[in-house]
């Protein structure tokens, strides 16, 4: 009768237990898979409509506009915001010194620059 018992037992849990485990397990595996599968066609779609927009030619001249800074020939750049002035003390020793003497030298290039002598190197305008 224990004999009995025992392989009524294995073959319940070779014929039951493992196979709903192995199930269980898949499913979360789906689940995951197909969160990733719907970011990557969120992404996929994203980037299909920005190849849309790149293939007529106000979604390229706009792209270049923004991420390049590209300015027609009749347009002009207009800085919204000024320069702060602000004072600086620092101490008189190594490597204070360095850096106060290229705020002096910027300081010289903008004076020179309003006087219309010195013309300055300035990256973002094209």
């Amino acid at each position: 009768m224990p004999l009995v018992l025992v392989g009524v037992a294995a073959l319940v849990v070779t014929f039951f237990v493992v196979p709903i485990r192995t199930w269980v397990s898949q499913r979360d595996l789906l689940d995951s898979r197909s969160a990733q599968y719907g970011v990557y066609e969120e992404v996929n779609d994203a980037l299909q409509d920005e190849v849309d927009a790149l293939t007529a030619p106000e979604g390229v001249r706009q792209a270049v506009r923004s991420q390049l800074g590209y300015l027609l020939p009749n347009e002009r750049r207009i800085p919204l915001l000024a320069q702060p002035t602000a004072p600086i003390t620092l101490p008189a020793r190594w490597p204070y010194t360095l850096v106060a003497d290229i705020v002096n030298l910027r300081e010289t290039q903008f004076s020179g620059a309003e006087a219309g002598n010195l013309d300055t190197y300035n990256p973002l305008l094209p």
